[in-house]
C-alpha cells in the first residue's frame, strides 16, 4: 500500500475546536516508536491539529502488577472532535501498535488517555473529564504544567495552506505549504520527471521520484513547535525538522515504501547509504531552477544528472557542503557521513 499524500481536506481545519490533551505511555517493546507513531496518528485525525508535545520521562509503573518503566509523554492538540469519537479514535491508534485490553493495569504497547478537554467536565460513562488520574500523577502534571507554557494564548495557528489548484502539486490533507513552496514543489517535480524520462526509469521508479518530489516539502511551511511535536529529536535542526515530520505523517497515512519515505525524511540533511530516489530528490532540491544562486553552473550540473547520475551527485553535495561552510553552518553528522561516502 503506498497510496497516502492524496488530498481528502485539511486535517487542521477544525472549525469551533477546543483544546484537548492527550497522555502517551509504553512499556512494552521499542517505547520510543511506540510513542512517535501514536504521535504521527494523531496529527493526522479528522478535524484535529497537533499543536505541541512535552518532552519525554520515563517513570515507575503504577498498580502492583510486576512490570518495566514507562516512557510517558503528553500532547496538545485543538480538535472539534466529540470526546467519545476521538476515545474511539485514540483506541484505533493503539491497536495500530499491538495493544490488547485486557489486564487492567498491566503493561502495553501503548496507552493513549484523554487528560482533559477545555470546558468539558463528565463524572460518568465511558469517560471521566478531567482524567481521574491528574490529580495523582505528579509527571501528567509536569507534562501538562509545560504544554500550557508552550501556548500560552491556546489558540491554534493557521496551519494548513490552500490546497493547490489542478494544475498544482497534490499534497496531503494535513500539508502546510504555501503558493511560493508549491511552486517550488511542482519545479522540482518536473525536474525529477525529465530526468526519468532520459533515463527510461521503470514505472515504479518513475512513480517513486515524483512522489518523493511532489511530497518532500508538504510540511516546510508548518509551525516548529508542531514540527518538534511530530518530531521529538532535540539533535535535529530547525531546518531539517519538515522532512522528518512528513515522512512520520505520510507513513502514518499509509505509505509503504521505503525509497520514498527515506528520500522525504533526510532531503535536507542527506543520508547514507541512499538509493536513487533520495539521492535524485537531493540533487532536484539543490538544483531547482527558480533559486537564484550559482545559476549557470546548477544548470550545467542538471543537464549532466541523467547521464552522469553518480558523479553529478558528489558534484552537488561537493557544492551543498560548501554552500553550509560559507552560510557558517556546522555540518550535521548525517551530512558528514553522506559526505565522506561521496568522495
Amino acid at each position: 500500500m503506498h497510496g497516502a499524500g492524496d488530498p481528502a481536506g485539511p486535517a487542521g481545519a477544525t472549525g469551533a475546536g477546543r483544546l484537548a490533551l492527550i497522555a502517551l505511555g509504553s512499556n512494552v517493546g521499542d517505547r520510543a516508536a511506540h510513542l512517535a507513531a501514536a504521535r504521527a496518528r494523531i496529527a493526522i485525525l479528522p478535524s484535529t491539529q497537533l499543536l505541541a508535545a512535552s518532552q519525554v520521562e520515563e517513570t515507575a509503573p503504577l498498580g502492583a502488577v510486576p512490570q518495566g518503566a514507562y516512557l510517558n509523554q503528553m500532547v496538545a492538540v485543538h480538535t472539534s472532535l466529540p470526546a467519545d469519537t476521538m476515545l474511539d479514535a485514540l483506541h484505533a491508534v493503539e491497536r495500530t501498535r499491538g495493544r490488547a485490553r485486557r489486564e487492567r493495569w498491566g503493561p502495553r504497547t501503548l496507552d493513549l488517555d484523554i487528560v482533559e478537554i477545555d470546558g468539558e467536565v463528565r463524572t460518568e460513562g465511558a469517560i471521566i473529564l478531567p482524567h481521574p488520574g491528574l490529580a495523582a500523577r505528579d509527571f501528567w502534571q509536569r507534562e501538562r504544567a509545560e504544554l500550557r507554557s508552550l501556548m500560552p494564548f491556546r489558540t491554534p495557528p493557521a496551519m494548513v495552506a490552500v490546497q493547490a489548484g489542478s494544475d498544482g502539486p497534490r499534497l496531503p490533507r494535513w500539508a502546510v505549504a504555501g503558493e511560493r513552496r508549491r511552486e517550488h514543489i511542482i519545479r522540482v517535480t518536473n525536474m525529477l520527471d525529465g530526468w526519468a524520462d532520459t533515463m527510461h526509469l521503470e514505472p515504479a521508479e518513475r512513480e517513486a521520484w515524483r512522489d518523493a518530489g511532489r511530497l518532500h516539502d508538504a510540511l516546510r511551511d508548518a509551525d516548529e513547535t508542531f514540527l518538534r511535536a511530530v518530531v521529538s529529536d532535540p539533535g535535529l535542526p530547525a531546518h531539517a525538522l519538515h522532512g522528518h515530520a512528513a515522512a512520520a505523517l505520510l507513513e502514518a497515512d499509509g505509505e509503504s515504501r521505503g525509497d520514498v519515505l527515506e528520500a522525504v525524511r533526510h532531503h535536507t540533511l542527506g543520508h547514507h547509504p541512499w538509493g536513487r530516489t533520495g539521492r535524485a530528490l537531493y540533487m532536484a532540491d539543490y538544483l531547482d531552477p527558480g533559486r537564484s544562486f550559482a545559476v549557470p553552473e546548477r544548470a550545467d550540473l542538471a543537464t549532466r544528472v541523467p547521464h552522469a547520475f553518480d558523479d553529478a551527485f558528489r558534484e552537488v553535495v561537493r557544492h551543498r557542503v560548501s554552500w553550509a561552510a560559507q552560510a557558517g553552518r556546522s555540518l550535521h553528522p548525517a551530512t558528514m557521513a553522506m559526505r565522506d561516502a561521496a568522495r
